[in-house]
């Protein structure tokens, strides 16, 4: 028998093996898409819950009340890119190297204004984060005095 892509699908082990990738990739695409964040009241020790989303950079935190807050951030990496070339000859040989190199890691920051769509309340939101965990942590401020520590 001849394999042919056709064949190969038709196949219910190939059928199943198909599938699970697909879910595998759709899993691992989503994954990093949204996390969780605490935003805990230094003064009276209430805990908010936030969200942030890494591929809109979208951030929401739901107040006591039901209010939510929502915008998005910016953030800023310490990554960098470093371009580099060799030349060597020796006698009639000679040979040319071009490489380059990427850093990525170490920390960074992000910052984020939300508001409500239903008052005036407005949340500073300012981070420091690890770009390799996704971890991090901060401080935020609305605009009528209240402050948070916050941790994701």
């Amino acid at each position: 028998m001849m394999i042919t892509p056709s064949n190969l699908y038709h196949n219910p082990i190939m059928k199943t093996n198909i599938r699970g990738g697909i879910l595998m990739l759709t899993f691992i695409l989503f994954m990093g898409c949204s996390a969780g964040m605490t935003l805990t009241n230094f003064q009276s020790g209430e805990v908010l819950k936030g969200k942030f989303n890494q591929w809109d950079r979208s951030v929401t935190v739901e107040m006591p009340n039901g209010e939510i807050l929502s915008g998005k951030y910016s953030d800023v990496n310490n990554s960098s890119m470093t371009f580099g070339s060799a030349f060597a000859y020796s006698g009639s040989s000679s040979a040319t190297v071009f490489g380059t190199g990427y850093t990525v890691g170490g920390s960074g920051n992000a910052y984020a204004l939300i508001s409500s769509k239903t008052s005036k309340l407005l949340m500073e939101i300012i981070v420091s984060n690890n770009d390799l965990s996704g971890h991090g942590f901060g401080d935020a401020r609305t605009n009528d005095g209240r402050s948070f520590k916050v941790q994701y």
